[in-house]
C-alpha cells in the first residue's frame, strides 16, 4: 500500500510539473510593502541635565525662589523630552500594531 501511495504521489508530482511547462504552479500573494514595515524605535534622546541648586550661595528668599524656579524649569524640560520620546515610540508601535492586524485580516481572507 505504501508503494502505491509513493508511486501515486510521484506520478502526480511529475504530471503537474510537466503540465506547467516549467512555470511555477502558483504565484505567491504579496501584501503591500508599506504594511510589512514596522518602524524602529530610533535612538533614545539625550536628556538635559537637572539643574542643581547651590544652597551655599543662596542668602535671601528671593534667591531661593529664583533657584527653585530654575530647578523646576529644568525638570519640566527633561519631562518634555521624555514625554516626546514616549509619544514617538507609542505612535510607531500603534502603526506596527495596525499593520499586523491588517496583515492578519489580509491573509485570513485568502481562500485555503
Amino acid at each position: 500500500m505504501k508503494r502505491f501511495a509513493k508511486a501515486a504521489a510521484l506520478l502526480t508530482f511529475c504530471s503537474a510539473a510537466t503540465a506547467c511547462n516549467g512555470r511555477p504552479a502558483f504565484q505567491p500573494i504579496k501584501p503591500s510593502a508599506e504594511r510589512l514595515v514596522c518602524e524602529t524605535r530610533g535612538l533614545r534622546p539625550t536628556i538635559p541635565p537637572e539643574y542643581v541648586i547651590d544652597w551655599s550661595t543662596v542668602t535671601t528668599v528671593e534667591q531661593a525662589r529664583a533657584e527653585h524656579q530654575r530647578y523646576v524649569a529644568s525638570i519640566r524640560t527633561r519631562e518634555g523630552v521624555v514625554a516626546g520620546y514616549v509619544l514617538k515610540v507609542e505612535d510607531k508601535l500603534f502603526v506596527c500594531s495596525n499593520n499586523t492586524q491588517w496583515l492578519r485580516e489580509f491573509f485570513g481572507a485568502l481562500p485555503n
